[in-house]
Protein backbone atom coordinates (compact mmCIF):
# COMPACT_ATOMS: atom_id res chain seq x y z
CA UNK A 1 0.00 0.00 0.00
CA UNK A 2 2.83 2.39 0.91
CA UNK A 3 4.55 1.63 -2.40
CA UNK A 4 1.37 2.44 -4.31
CA UNK A 5 1.05 5.78 -2.53
CA UNK A 6 4.73 6.61 -3.21
CA UNK A 7 4.35 5.68 -6.90
CA UNK A 8 1.24 7.85 -7.19
CA UNK A 9 2.97 10.80 -5.49
CA UNK A 10 5.99 10.47 -7.79
CA UNK A 11 3.72 10.30 -10.84
CA UNK A 12 1.83 13.42 -9.74
CA UNK A 13 5.07 15.28 -9.02
CA UNK A 14 6.47 14.26 -12.41
CA UNK A 15 3.36 15.41 -14.23
CA UNK A 16 3.41 18.73 -12.33
CA UNK A 17 7.06 19.31 -13.32
CA UNK A 18 6.23 18.39 -16.92
CA UNK A 19 3.25 20.75 -16.97
CA UNK A 20 5.37 23.55 -15.51
CA UNK A 21 8.06 22.94 -18.16
CA UNK A 22 5.38 23.03 -20.86
CA UNK A 23 4.05 26.36 -19.58
CA UNK A 24 7.45 28.05 -19.53
CA UNK A 25 7.89 27.98 -23.30
CA UNK A 26 4.42 28.16 -24.76
CA UNK A 27 1.64 30.61 -25.40
CA UNK A 28 -0.70 31.42 -22.55
CA UNK A 29 -3.36 33.98 -21.71
CA UNK A 30 -2.70 37.17 -19.75
CA UNK A 31 -5.06 38.95 -17.35
CA UNK A 32 -6.84 40.58 -20.33
CA UNK A 33 -7.50 37.19 -22.02
CA UNK A 34 -4.98 37.92 -24.77
CA UNK A 35 -2.42 35.43 -26.02
CA UNK A 36 1.01 36.07 -24.49
CA UNK A 37 4.49 34.62 -24.82
CA UNK A 38 6.21 35.43 -21.50
CA UNK A 39 9.80 34.64 -20.48
CA UNK A 40 12.13 35.54 -17.60
CA UNK A 41 15.87 35.07 -18.15
CA UNK A 42 18.70 35.33 -15.64
CA UNK A 43 21.95 37.01 -16.66
CA UNK A 44 24.18 36.87 -13.58
CA UNK A 45 27.07 39.31 -13.61
CA UNK A 46 25.31 41.93 -15.74
CA UNK A 47 23.86 45.04 -14.16
CA UNK A 48 20.51 46.53 -15.19
CA UNK A 49 22.10 49.40 -17.12
CA UNK A 50 24.13 47.04 -19.32
CA UNK A 51 21.16 44.76 -20.02
CA UNK A 52 19.00 47.81 -20.77
CA UNK A 53 21.47 49.21 -23.31
CA UNK A 54 21.82 45.86 -25.04
CA UNK A 55 18.06 45.33 -25.16
CA UNK A 56 17.67 48.84 -26.59
CA UNK A 57 20.27 47.98 -29.22
CA UNK A 58 18.26 44.83 -30.01
CA UNK A 59 15.04 46.77 -30.59
CA UNK A 60 16.82 49.32 -32.77
CA UNK A 61 19.04 47.09 -34.90
CA UNK A 62 18.08 43.39 -34.74
CA UNK A 63 15.42 43.57 -37.45
CA UNK A 64 14.36 45.96 -40.17
CA UNK A 65 11.79 48.59 -39.16
CA UNK A 66 8.90 46.74 -40.82
CA UNK A 67 9.66 43.62 -38.73
CA UNK A 68 10.44 45.21 -35.35
CA UNK A 69 10.87 48.76 -34.15
CA UNK A 70 11.17 50.63 -30.88
CA UNK A 71 7.89 52.25 -29.84
CA UNK A 72 8.65 53.64 -26.39
CA UNK A 73 11.44 53.63 -23.82
CA UNK A 74 11.19 54.47 -20.13
CA UNK A 75 14.68 54.82 -18.67
CA UNK A 76 13.35 55.40 -15.14
CA UNK A 77 11.44 52.11 -15.05
CA UNK A 78 14.00 50.28 -17.23
CA UNK A 79 11.25 49.31 -19.67
CA UNK A 80 11.36 49.12 -23.46
CA UNK A 81 8.39 48.64 -25.76
CA UNK A 82 8.37 47.79 -29.42
CA UNK A 83 6.03 46.64 -32.14
CA UNK A 84 6.60 44.31 -35.03
CA UNK A 85 5.15 41.78 -37.38
CA UNK A 86 5.97 38.74 -39.47
CA UNK A 87 4.48 37.12 -42.55
CA UNK A 88 2.80 33.73 -42.54
CA UNK A 89 3.04 31.82 -45.81
CA UNK A 90 0.66 29.21 -47.13
CA UNK A 91 1.67 26.44 -49.46
CA UNK A 92 -0.31 26.18 -52.69
CA UNK A 93 0.04 23.41 -55.26
CA UNK A 94 3.59 24.21 -56.34
CA UNK A 95 4.49 27.46 -54.61
CA UNK A 96 4.16 29.43 -51.40
CA UNK A 97 2.41 32.76 -51.02
CA UNK A 98 1.78 35.23 -48.23
CA UNK A 99 -1.37 34.27 -46.37
CA UNK A 100 -1.32 36.84 -43.55
CA UNK A 101 0.78 39.18 -41.47
CA UNK A 102 0.71 38.82 -37.70
CA UNK A 103 1.56 41.96 -35.74
CA UNK A 104 2.51 42.03 -32.07
CA UNK A 105 3.76 44.23 -29.22
CA UNK A 106 6.90 43.37 -27.28
CA UNK A 107 7.88 44.64 -23.83
CA UNK A 108 11.30 44.18 -22.19
CA UNK A 109 11.95 44.99 -18.51
CA UNK A 110 15.36 44.70 -16.87
CA UNK A 111 16.82 44.40 -13.38
CA UNK A 112 20.30 43.62 -12.11
CA UNK A 113 21.18 40.12 -13.26
CA UNK A 114 17.92 39.38 -15.08
CA UNK A 115 15.40 40.56 -17.62
CA UNK A 116 11.93 39.57 -18.73
CA UNK A 117 10.09 40.05 -21.97
CA UNK A 118 6.69 39.26 -23.40
CA UNK A 119 4.98 39.38 -26.76
CA UNK A 120 1.25 40.01 -26.85
CA UNK A 121 -1.55 41.80 -28.77
CA UNK A 122 -1.20 39.42 -31.72
CA UNK A 123 -3.37 40.59 -34.63
CA UNK A 124 -3.87 38.72 -37.91
CA UNK A 125 -4.07 40.81 -41.09
CA UNK A 126 -5.13 38.55 -44.00
CA UNK A 127 -3.58 38.86 -47.45
CA UNK A 128 -5.34 38.54 -50.81
CA UNK A 129 -4.28 38.54 -54.43
CA UNK A 130 -4.72 41.90 -56.14
CA UNK A 131 -5.41 42.50 -59.82
CA UNK A 132 -1.67 42.42 -60.58
CA UNK A 133 -1.35 38.93 -59.02
CA UNK A 134 0.52 40.29 -55.99
CA UNK A 135 -0.48 39.31 -52.46
CA UNK A 136 -1.35 42.41 -50.43
CA UNK A 137 -2.96 43.04 -47.03
CA UNK A 138 -6.75 43.25 -46.99
CA UNK A 139 -7.68 46.84 -46.03
CA UNK A 140 -9.55 47.26 -42.76
CA UNK A 141 -9.61 43.56 -41.87
CA UNK A 142 -7.78 42.76 -38.65
CA UNK A 143 -8.52 39.87 -36.32
CA UNK A 144 -7.11 39.64 -32.79
CA UNK A 145 -5.74 36.13 -32.36
CA UNK A 146 -8.05 35.55 -29.37
CA UNK A 147 -11.06 35.83 -31.72
CA UNK A 148 -9.44 33.66 -34.36
CA UNK A 149 -11.53 30.54 -33.84
CA UNK A 150 -14.82 32.09 -34.88
CA UNK A 151 -13.33 34.22 -37.68
CA UNK A 152 -10.54 32.04 -39.09
CA UNK A 153 -11.54 28.49 -38.24
CA UNK A 154 -9.70 25.84 -36.23
CA UNK A 155 -7.18 24.80 -38.91
CA UNK A 156 -5.98 28.32 -39.70
CA UNK A 157 -5.94 29.29 -36.02
CA UNK A 158 -3.77 26.28 -35.14
CA UNK A 159 -1.40 27.15 -37.97
CA UNK A 160 -1.14 30.80 -36.85
CA UNK A 161 -0.61 29.81 -33.20
CA UNK A 162 2.23 27.52 -34.22
CA UNK A 163 3.83 30.29 -36.30
CA UNK A 164 3.44 32.77 -33.43
CA UNK A 165 5.18 30.38 -31.04
CA UNK A 166 8.03 29.65 -33.47
CA UNK A 167 8.59 33.35 -34.19
CA UNK A 168 8.36 34.29 -30.49
CA UNK A 169 11.03 31.71 -29.65
CA UNK A 170 13.22 33.05 -32.46
CA UNK A 171 12.84 36.63 -31.20
CA UNK A 172 13.71 35.45 -27.68
CA UNK A 173 16.87 33.68 -28.90
CA UNK A 174 17.96 36.75 -30.82
CA UNK A 175 17.32 38.99 -27.82
CA UNK A 176 19.39 36.65 -25.64
CA UNK A 177 22.27 36.84 -28.14
CA UNK A 178 22.13 40.64 -28.01
CA UNK A 179 22.08 40.60 -24.18
CA UNK A 180 25.11 38.28 -24.07
CA UNK A 181 27.17 40.28 -26.60
CA UNK A 182 28.62 43.68 -25.85
CA UNK A 183 26.85 46.47 -27.71
CA UNK A 184 28.97 47.95 -30.48
CA UNK A 185 30.68 51.17 -29.54
CA UNK A 186 29.00 54.21 -31.03
CA UNK A 187 31.35 55.96 -33.39
CA UNK A 188 31.22 59.71 -33.69
CA UNK A 189 30.75 60.91 -37.21
CA UNK A 190 33.58 63.12 -38.38
CA UNK A 191 32.40 66.63 -39.04
CA UNK A 192 32.81 67.74 -42.60
CA UNK A 193 33.93 71.31 -42.86
CA UNK A 194 31.87 73.42 -45.24
CA UNK A 195 33.32 74.46 -48.57
CA UNK A 196 33.70 78.22 -48.84
CA UNK A 197 33.48 79.29 -52.43
CA UNK A 198 34.68 82.85 -51.87
CA UNK A 199 38.27 81.85 -51.15
CA UNK A 200 39.99 80.31 -54.15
Amino acid sequence: MKRLIIVLLLALAGSAVYAQAQQTDSLGFDENNKYIYYQVAAQPGLNADTIYKRALNFLKTAYTKDKLKLKKQDDGKATLMGEGGFLVSKKALVSKHEDAKITYDITVEVKDGKYRYWLTNFVVIPYERDRYANFVPVNGKKTPLEHGLRVLGQKDLDDYLEKVLVNSREIGKRLKNFILSPAPATTKESKISPVIKKDW
